[in-house]
């Protein structure tokens, strides 16, 4: 779905109001900082959003915001954020979170969860650009399923570029797609974002942690890779990666998922990419499945119905009607 908003054409009274309402419908709640002149204040908006995900550009007068307890509270989507500033920004986080105090420069990265509470400071009127990504999407790629503080990607740093680069890009043709390819779209990129906190050292733990953290980013590259493999199982996976069987799926505890639902989901994810994107025209959904190790069809439609909320033939017909 295409976004664009401006409070250009509004009452003077109603734009900082309209405007929390409307950022709060594809981001998250936030309190205004002070706005001295009513009629001054202008924002801007535009994007794409599809299956909870969102790609925007910002450009507000608003110099300052907080997101508090209260705003925290009227959202109900879990979500993760990745802002990148387009202009200087100050970033505090709330006395309830984690402290930490990170300044920002144009091009560098923000990521930030919904869980996070801040007071974030422009230098003049702010402009960034925006990647809403549902908790869901990112949280079985990241050690632990959460990120222990908001933290800063530099853009020199090469996983920040290559990320920069993915959302460009993303920006630049979302428009041209239909929602089902939009949404895949921000879906793949989500990889580049669990790198991004994977490599960070802001956000990687001492010590054991550290260990536990780096093998089991090892291990779920070794499902990656072979997820095609019918016989993919904890017993190959943990021989692969010379660990036991329990120490494997002891390594998935903290995540909140299991062995078995990671490696189910990730199927899922590549079948539903391959369905509505350009490489699965002229392929049928049984011929997709079993590409992506499935052996039963009973349990793919199950399984993909259950995940998505709609089974396969939706999603290809929605997206034919859209390249139509």
């Amino acid at each position: 779905m295409r976004l664009h908003f401006s409070t250009d054409d509004l009452a003077p009274h109603d734009r900082v109001r309209l405007w929390r309402d409307e950022f709060a419908r594809y981001a998250h709640s936030f309190t205004p900082g002070e706005v001295a002149d009513q009629a001054a204040f202008r924002a801007r908006a535009s994007g794409d959003a599809a299956g909870g995900f969102a790609l925007i550009d910002v450009e507000t007068s608003l110099e300052s915001a907080r997101r508090t307890p209260a705003d925290v509270k009227r959202d109900s989507a879990e979500s993760f954020f990745i802002r990148r500033f387009r202009r200087p920004s100050l970033w505090k986080a709330a006395p309830r979170s984690t402290p930490v105090d990170l300044m920002f420069e144009p091009g560098d990265f923000c990521v930030s969860a919904s869980e996070w509470l801040f007071d974030e400071q422009s230098a003049g009127a702010a402009a960034f650009q925006l990647l809403v990504v549902p908790r869901e999407a990112l949280a079985p790629l990241v050690a632990g399923g959460r990120i222990p503080r908001p933290f800063r990607a530099p853009a020199a740093s090469p996983v920040a570029a290559l990320l920069g680069a993915s959302l460009d890009a993303a920006g630049a043709q979302a428009p041209l797609l239909p929602d089902a390819l939009v949404e895949a779209v921000l879906r793949n990129v989500c990889g580049l974002v669990a790198l991004v906190c994977e490599t960070s050292e802001e956000v990687v733990e001492p010590g054991r942690d550290k260990a536990k953290a780096a093998l089991l980013a090892e291990v779920k590259r070794h499902i990656d890779r072979h997820l095609a493999d019918p016989d993919l199982s904890p017993a190959s996976v943990a021989d692969a990666v010379g660990l036991s069987v329990r120490q494997l799926h002891r390594l998935f505890e903290p995540t909140g998922t299991s062995f078995a639902r990671y490696v189910l989901r990730q199927r899922l994810i590549r079948c539903r990419e391959s369905i509505a994107g350009a490489t699965g025209t002229g392929r049928s959904v049984v011929d997709i499945a079993f590409g992506w190790g499935f052996s039963s069809m009973a349990t793919f439609y199950r399984a993909f119905a259950s995940e998505f909320g709609a089974r396969p033939g939706a999603l290809r017909a929605s997206t034919d009607g859209g390249r139509s």
